[in-house]
Formats: C-alpha cells, structure tokens, sequence
C-alpha cells in the first residue's frame, strides 16, 4: 500500500520535471464544478504541496492498515487513495502545462472519473496483497463468549483489579495525523493543517484507557484522565464473561463504540471482558487477562446479589411485622 503512494509521488515528479518549463506562474490548483481555475499556487511551492498531501495520506493509510492487522479489504481502500491523488495531481499539471496564464486552464469533465477508474485500478490490485480477509468470516465459534471461572469472595472482602489498554495502531495513526499537518502548515498554511494536528492530539491522547474491577463495579476511563469515563454498577451486571473481540466485526470500529445491543470500548483486537446488562445489551472493553477481571466482576456481582436479596428480605420482613402489629391492634 505504502509502494502505491511511492509510485504515485514518483509519476508526479516525473510529470512535473517534464512538463515544468511549460507551466505558469502560478500554477492553477482548485477549479470550480465548471472546470474553470479558481484557485491558484506559486509554481515554486506546487511540488511541494502536492508531494506533502501525497505523502500525508500515505502516513495516514499505512497508519490505518497497520492498525486493521494489514486486512485486505483497507490495503485496497489505502491503494484506491493513492490511485485516485496519484491520478488528480497528474492530470492538473497536464492541465497547466502549456497554458499562458493560469487563469485560462480548464480541467476537463473527464478527468475526475479517469481518477476514480485509477483509483479502482489500484484496489484491485492492492487488495490481493492483503494479509487476511474480512473478520466476518470468523468461525462463530471463535466468537463466543467464556463464563469467566468462579471467585469465591468471603463476606467483607476487599477485591481490585486494574489494568491499562492501550493501541499503539492508534498512536501510531495521531502521530501520522499530527506529522502530515506539521508539513501542510508551512506548505499551505494553517487552515490546511490545524485540523490535522487537532485530529491527531485527540487520538495521542486517547490512545489508551484504564479499567478497574471494584466495588463499583467496571470502570473504564482515558488514561491519566477522570474523564471521560463510563462505569457499569454491580446491580446493572447480569452476567460477566470474556473472549476475542475484532473492533471492526463486533463494534463497527476502534474507540468507544455502539452498535444495535453492544456497546463498549474496543483499542485492539483480542482479549475482552464482555458483561452482559440487565437490559439485555452488551458492553466490553479489550484488555490483557480479561478473564480475571471477567472473574472478579462476576464473583463481586453475584455477591452484590446476594445482599439486595438479603435486602428485599429483610424490607419483606418488616413489611410482614409491621401488618401483624397493625392487625393485632384492630383485632384490640
């Protein structure tokens, strides 16, 4: 995926070394739904900003396939990117060269669907280099859930178990996100690159979380941060169990994420406390050693149980003497 952007990088300046005595200053870089130029860039920072946008998105699809474990299908979405920028820069130096003034370039009603038929042509030949195949197309055994082992918990017990999670395809990802946009600002300015440095602080900042197994229940919050942060009480857990969770088959993507009936925080593929709600729905969280955590969680929550039982009795209880004693009065 990574040789798809290189070939494109290399085709533009190939292009460019050709074509560069022919093109005006400045060079037409934007043009209208008509085609006609109405935006313009100095032809001694052209190269350079179409190498950085180029290489930019090379940071961020690497990025993303590092992060999906190479899955076919993002190595043919990170090669179509590629194809499809390899092909628009092209085609708009081809576009100026030979035009006077920048003003009169036009970009033909051809070209952006010649960049689509490019891009399309990349996937279909990045997506056989693809490590694996869809995760839907697991064994359903593989996805499901373990009862987590039995904690026997006395009466007073104190119990915590806490761990960090964290990604490192998504620290990876706001690294990239924050390099491309340190290379756009002095390229074209800080509209262009603000976002992506913004983008990337938020990801570098959550890429990671820690979850706790207490009294409280299951708690997870970002790293370092009292918030943002979700906690599942003892009384809402009807059950605790733990297996492999994919981020993309199970919840649809990387972070804190909800889908029909699941919800949860998914950094990673792999291990995951999954707790089953009272309401029915799931939540799950992937860390290391979830089946311990999944077997302390289990064990406060069946004991939590075990007191508003205790409890309900009790209120029963005093409900049925506070009856007796009122009707023994009447009865006097």
């Amino acid at each position: 995926m990574a040789g798809a952007h290189l070939l494109a990088c290399a085709a533009f300046l190939t292009v460019f070394l050709a074509r560069r005595d022919r093109l005006p200053d400045p060079v037409a870089t934007h043009f209208s739904g008509s085609g006609a130029a109405d935006g313009f860039t100095t032809l001694g920072a052209f190269p350079y900003e179409a190498l950085g946008m180029l290489l930019g998105s090379a940071l961020l699809c690497t990025g993303m396939v590092y992060a999906t474990r190479g899955e076919r299908v993002f190595v043919g979405l990170g090669c179509a990117v590629a194809g499809l920028l390899g092909a628009l820069t092209v085609a708009v130096l081809l576009s100026n060269a030979g035009a006077e003034t920048a003003d009169a370039v036009c970009l033909g009603p051809g070209v952006l669907g010649a960049a689509v038929a490019a891009g399309a042509a990349a996937a279909a030949l990045g997506v056989p280099a693809g490590g694996r195949g869809p995760a839907a197309g697991r064994s359903k055994a593989a996805a499901a859930t373990e009862t987590a082992p039995r904690f026997e918990l006395r009466e007073g017990e104190s119990v915590l178990w806490t761990r960090s999670a964290g990604s490192r395809p998504l620290l990876t990802g706001g690294g990239c996100l924050m390099a491309a946009g340190a290379v756009l600002i002095p390229l074209a300015g800080w509209a262009s690159g603000l976002g992506l440095l913004a983008g990337g602080a938020v990801l570098c900042a959550c890429f990671a979380v820690r979850v706790t197994v207490d009294r409280h229940g299951l708690t997870v919050n970002v790293l370092g941060l009292p918030r943002p942060r979700v906690r599942i009480p003892l009384d809402r857990i009807a059950e605790a169990g733990h297996r492999d969770v994919e981020p993309l088959r199970d919840l649809g993507g990387w972070g804190y994420r909800a889908v029909p009936g699941r919800s949860g925080f998914a950094l990673r593929s792999g291990p995951a406390v999954v707790v089953r709600l009272t309401t029915g729905s799931e939540f799950v969280v992937t860390v290391d050693d979830a089946a311990t955590a999944a077997a302390l969680l289990a064990a406060l929550a069946d004991r939590e149980r075990g007191h508003q039982r205790a409890r309900e009795h009790e209120h029963d209880h005093q409900s049925e003497r506070g009856t007796s004693a009122r009707t023994t009065a009447e009865g006097g």
